[in-house]
């Protein structure tokens, strides 16, 4: 009992810490045992939300899962302050409006997960007394078919690579950020790792070996894994750190944050630099993601088998590695010729 006591105590002073600020009236609902909100601002209540029951359980995951569920609750936020009469006086018809919007703009992956968000916050402020009505109950899933992914490129996504080097726009540094770029957007086209893992790889993960060289990355559940580099990704690595070296720039991670001592850049930063690339090279729509995309495509089509597959990308279950052979036989299928 002292233990779950000493827990809840520790719990309470992290979510504290994680508002933007230290608002008293926000400390001082954390300190009663039952939360009263009537006080509280739409924007404080979403606050208090955050902290007492997403922050617990988010704190651990990795930025870029903590960044996706901090935007499921700004458009929630966003929704509620612009199409309602705000929290208190929120209705069913509120609701399902919020459901159309939701259906209509996104893919299924982040509507599922937006109307987990909402029924989340719902149960929160039913739990807590601040609507007598449940209308978590009200928010159900639509059935939404998944989109056909357009068949990747190789030769587009690999130009698209090398114009990572040109999307440098400062000139302070200028020379090693553009290897910088050229790295990590090779990185992403020979490797096929998350973009969540690159940001994380450090130089101290490159090893040598006769057979092959390779990189040792930690992914999903902390499960290491080791990838082969290709010749010239494996230059780009050796070259890059040199030239650190040379600049007396202390930095560990291959991603490094030139303005910030060991740190790498933001996923946003990355997320920039690959749309900037893309504009460069006429093509739209791309993300970190579909470097990972083509890669898994490329070795599928060269016939390699789907287990060797699924532990070179880190897929847990090789129905999620399957998945993209199915999408692979549908897009050739779609595009066949009419007799």
């Amino acid at each position: 009992m002292e233990e779950e006591m000493r827990n809840e105590v520790e719990i309470r002073e992290a979510a504290a810490l994680a508002f933007a600020d230290s608002r008293e009236r926000l400390l001082a609902v954390l300190e009663d045992d039952h939360l009263n909100m009537e006080a509280l601002s739409d924007l404080e209540i979403f606050e208090l939300f955050w902290a007492t029951e997403l922050f617990p359980i988010y704190s651990q995951k990795s930025p870029h899962t903590k960044r996706a569920y901090k935007q499921d609750l700004d458009y929630i936020l966003r929704f509620f302050v612009t199409k309602t009469q705000g929290v208190k006086q929120l209705t069913i018809l509120n609701l399902h409006e919020y459901l159309k919007d939701v259906h209509d703009q996104y893919a299924p992956r982040t509507v599922k997960r937006r109307n987990a968000m909402l029924r989340r916050f719902l149960r929160f402020l039913h739990v807590n007394d601040y609507h007598a009505r449940d209308l978590s109950l009200q928010v159900k899933d639509q059935m939404k078919p998944e989109p056909l992914r357009r068949e990747i490129d190789f030769d587009e996504m690999e130009a698209i690579a090398l114009a990572f080097r040109h999307t440098v726009k400062q000139k302070k540094n200028r020379e090693l950020l553009q290897l910088r770029n050229e790295t990590m957007g090779y990185l992403l086209l020979t490797t096929g790792m998350r973009a969540s893992e690159l940001l994380s790889l450090q130089f101290n993960q490159i090893y040598q070996s006769k057979e092959f060289n390779y990189i040792e990355i930690k992914g999903k559940r902390e499960k290491w894994r080791r990838i082969p580099l290709s010749e010239k990704t494996y230059y780009l690595l050796k070259y890059l750190n040199e030239k650190l070296i040379s600049e007396n720039i202390l930095n560990p991670y291959v991603c490094f944050n030139i303005n910030s001592t060991f740190s790498s850049i933001t996923y946003e930063t990355l997320r920039l630099i690959t749309h900037e690339a893309a504009k460069v090279m006429g093509s739209e729509g791309n993300t970190p993601h579909w470097f990972r995309r083509s890669f898994i495509t490329k070795m599928l089509t060269n016939n390699s088998p789907l287990i060797e597959v699924m532990k070179l990308s880190g897929h847990e279950s090789i129905t999620t590695t399957n998945k993209y052979l199915q999408d692979l036989k549908n897009e050739r299928t779609i595009n066949l010729p009419y007799n």
